[in-house]
């Protein structure tokens, strides 16, 4: 199994140079959904046709039907492309496993086979007998969350696009208050770009348009707890009550929070700065590496001891009883707010 970086699956789609047999996996979808457009328009020109064009839902095919497509000739056309979304292929039984082995041995040329995983993670299994097979003829693309820098030219990009400009700084903001993951991104530029009035996108115009991801407004109440502003806290509290479908994973991104507050006070005591902190934390944004630096001090080591102390506990009574949820939430934040 060959990996495949980015900039050499851009080299094959400009090139022509398109392989048997592909697998795109990883979280970021928007990149993801771009580069499988290509490469489906590499093989079967910009119009796509049809005729020669098979997508399948891994989760509820009849390996018939995929031998059937990729053993297909092409209809007035050089090649065909077979598509194929959440296929679990390590886990086809024996019988299966073997039909397949038999395929992918002896893909056709003129077939373009493309496994994309987005709700089935991909998880190669070295004890299938499949693997091996898959190792020699599969490439296999990551195609992964970016780095703050290449996120900060695409957002550039996309609001250029729109006749609109952005600081690097508030670039920034826009990761840290969204999440880096770009169809997430593309949906709140569009927003921004359509509210902002004048030609410079400002951080008043992204705090008007933009709706954060819980993981900044989570920061948000700290800062306020931290800063004694417990009207602002608990105006907080309920707009993450709006934003949390599941209150058990809103108590999990608290947690991750406050170890990461945590983490960047142990890093700035040993004479750490923002950039130990972006990178021993592996953070994508430079903008929250910042405020990690400066919020980190506004806690003592007893209070982080004794508020994931808190969260470990209401973790558990949460996850015992039921109709108490929100209500454990809120005695913790209570208890973030009255301890030191």
């Amino acid at each position: 199994m060959s990996e495949l970086s980015l900039n050499e699956l851009k080299k094959q789609i400009k090139t022509g140079n398109i392989a048997s047999f592909y697998i795109l996996y990883g979280n970021e979808t928007y990149l993801k959904e771009n580069y499988l457009a290509e490469l489906r328009k590499a093989v079967l020109g910009p119009e796509s046709d049809d005729f020669n064009l098979r997508r399948f839902d891994g989760r509820e095919l009849e390996l018939d039907e995929l031998i059937e497509a990729v053993e297909a000739y092409p209809s007035f056309a050089e090649k065909t492309f077979v598509e194929v979304r959440d296929f679990d292929i390590f886990k086809c039984n024996e019988g299966d496993s073997e039909r397949l082995r038999d395929l992918l041995n002896d893909l056709p040329d003129y077939c373009c086979l493309t496994l994309v995983y987005d709700a089935v993670e991909y998880k190669p299994d070295k004890r299938k007998k499949l693997y091996s097979l898959i190792e020699a003829k599969a490439l296999t693309v990551d195609i992964h969350q970016q780095e703050q820098n290449d996120i900060i030219k695409w957002i550039y990009k996309h609001f250029e696009a729109y006749g609109k400009t952005i600081s690097y700084e508030d670039a920034a903001y826009l990761i840290f208050l969204c999440g880096s993951l770009m169809n997430g991104l593309n949906n709140e530029i569009n927003k921004i770009a359509v509210y902002a009035k004048g030609n410079r996108v400002t951080r008043a115009d992204i705090d008007a348009a933009a709706t954060p991801v819980v993981e900044a407004v989570i920061f948000d109440l700290t800062n306020y707890i931290s800063a004694k502003n417990y009207e602002k806290a608990a105006e907080t509290m309920g707009k993450l009550f709006q934003l949390s479908e599941s209150l058990i994973g809103m108590l999990s991104v608290i947690g991750s929070q406050i170890r990461r507050l945590y983490s960047a006070r142990l890093i700035r005591d040993s004479g750490g700065g923002e950039k130990d902190i972006m990178e021993l934390l592996q953070l994508r944004s430079a903008y929250q590496a910042k405020l990690l630096y400066k919020g980190c001090m506004n806690f003592s080591y007893d209070w982080y001891k004794n508020i994931l102390q808190l969260c470990a506990e209401t973790d558990l009574k949460m996850k015992s009883s039921s109709g108490e949820s929100e209500e454990l939430l809120i005695t913790l934040f209570i208890n973030m707010a009255s301890r030191k």
